[in-house]
């Protein structure tokens, strides 16, 4: 209530007023709960932006995920920017304009509001969040990229001041009325301050330093409707609307960029296709990618007891696949072993029409015999054919007896393990890790088989080694509409992945 995101707007306002897009860009995240800065970015009351805005993540408390891609983010574009200044024999950002006035080195102002929240705990998230937060305000300044970190109570924060390096870069500090930790120790300039007002101090703190301002009123809608209005009249004629990140939003598959560039290919069938499982929480609006080339081992397992989240996450995968194919050019074989599951899986048979078969309890054993036994047939590897089993586990008695040459649950382990060379591959949930160990064949099953998971509300001790590398599991920690996402052949560690909504 002291008039920090006014203070925000009024510096974001006066630099876009000072400067044009190509000189600056601004990325803001805001770690508290609401949406005012979504008003830099183009919405449905005003389709207006801010021209200079490239990234707005708003309602992102739970997601410390996204502040991390932002800081991965920018220590990139430093990296990008310290290799094109040693190419051309510079040092400063202003020097790397003037020799390359043909490139896009615009200064980057990156706002991170309750940044508090991206540094508490004690985990590999406010480890490296730490890590790059020293390197890109000691390095950051001479390339361009600056670092506004505003915060309502900076006391407690462990991962902060433990690092006095990382505290002495911030030389520029603003206390507003009754702020405490932001000044040096025994500067308490701003108790006595007015409403309205703040401390400027560019000497770190210190006394000396001081400097009262009175913060003009900025975060009125109006008053900064009629500045944004105006700048994006002016904006250039190629300016893109800013990236909006909602975590309390859902994304749609049919809006995800990498979901409208799959095509079917005019001849043939895609010797990689690629299944869409989620949203990455990620700067760029991202899908994560399940590769299903003919190699062992490409096999999805979704983990966890979340009806509508595992199945959104198989209607994504089947959607993205069949996209991919001309019509009869693949076959999508349905098995619906939870009733809760059923609304969704009919709407998945019923969409991909002639193309799909449907499977439940009494017949998936059929499935399991034909898939199985077929894999041997002359031919079995031509038609590319996608399992998806909705919680298989549920029909571990109905596959304990015989499918064709072998078991149900047999015949299952053989698909996974042979499938994939020949073009068959399964994409199952099941609903607790232990269940999908029992239908492998036990506690010690090989899990080699299933390529990749996504782990639901699953707690990341009980991936374990064996699904995940390292000792104990991931440091994965559930909450609803996220997901972990892991694939052998390409993950060093986990992403979280945000499940696309329902397609209807």
């Amino acid at each position: 209530g002291t008039g920090k995101t006014n203070l925000i707007f009024a510096w974001i306002g006066a630099l876009a007023a000072r400067y044009s897009p190509a000189e600056l860009e601004f990325y803001l995240l805001d770690f508290k709960e609401g949406v005012s800065f979504a008003r830099f970015a183009q919405g449905r009351r005003d389709p207006s932006w801010l021209p200079h805005m490239r990234l707005v993540g708003i309602n992102v408390n739970t997601d410390r995920e996204f502040g991390l891609a932002l800081l991965r983010f920018l220590a990139e574009e430093l990296r990008r920017r310290a290799d094109a200044a040693k190419k051309h024999e510079v040092t400063k950002l202003a020097e790397l304009r003037a020799v390359d006035p043909d490139g896009h080195w615009p200064r980057i102002v990156a706002v991170v509001d309750e940044f508090q929240a991206l540094l508490a705990g004690r985990d590999v998230v406010a480890r490296e969040a730490a890590d790059l937060l020293e390197d890109l305000a000691r390095r950051g300044r001479s390339q361009g990229i600056h670092l506004v970190l505003a915060s309502q109570d900076v006391r407690g924060i462990e991962a902060l001041w433990g690092r006095p390096a990382l505290v002495a870069q911030f030389t520029l500090r603003i206390a507003l009325p009754k702020a405490l930790r932001i000044l040096a120790e025994r500067n308490d300039a701003a108790q006595s301050l007015p409403r309205h007002h703040a401390v400027i101090n560019a000497e770190s703190g210190l006394a000396e330093g001081n400097e009262v301002a009175r913060i003009p009123s900025a975060s009125d809608w109006e008053t900064w409707s009629e500045l944004q209005h105006r700048l994006w009249r002016m904006r250039p004629q190629d300016a893109a609307p800013a990236r909006l990140f909602d975590g309390d939003a859902i994304p749609k598959l049919t809006d995800a960029p990498d979901f409208r560039a799959l095509t079917a290919p005019e001849q043939g069938v895609p010797r990689n296709p690629v299944a869409l499982l989620g949203e990455i929480i990620d700067v760029q609006a991202r899908s994560a990618a399940l590769r299903l080339p003919r190699a062992p081992g490409r096999n999805l397992a979704v983990l966890g007891t979340r009806v509508d989240e595992a199945c959104a996450v198989l209607d994504a995968a089947a959607r993205s696949l069949a996209r991919q194919y001309p019509p009869g050019a693949a076959r999508f074989s349905i098995a619906c072993l939870d009733p809760d599951a059923d609304p969704a899986a009919r709407a998945l048979y019923e969409d991909l029409a002639g193309d799909a078969s449907w499977y439940d309890e009494e017949t998936v054993p059929e499935l399991m015999a034909e898939a199985g036994d077929g894999l041997g047939a002359p031919g079995a590897s031509r038609t590319p054919h996608f399992l998806l089993l909705y919680a298989v586990d549920a029909a571990a008695a109905a596959l304990a007896g015989k499918a064709g040459t072998r078991t149900g649950l047999e015949q299952l382990r053989r698909i996974l393990h042979d499938g994939p060379e020949r073009r068959t591959h399964v994409l199952a949930w099941w609903r607790g890790v232990a269940r999908m160990r029992a239908d492998l064949g036990g506690a010690g099953a090989r899990t080699d088989q299933i390529g990749a998971w996504v782990a639901l509300d699953v707690q990341g001790g009980e991936l374990g080694s064996s699904l995940y590398p390292g000792s104990g599991g991931p440091d994965w920690y559930p909450r609803p509409w996220r997901g972990l996402y892991f694939d052998r052949a390409v993950h060093r560690t986990g992403q979280v992945i945000i499940p696309y909504g329902p397609s209807r």
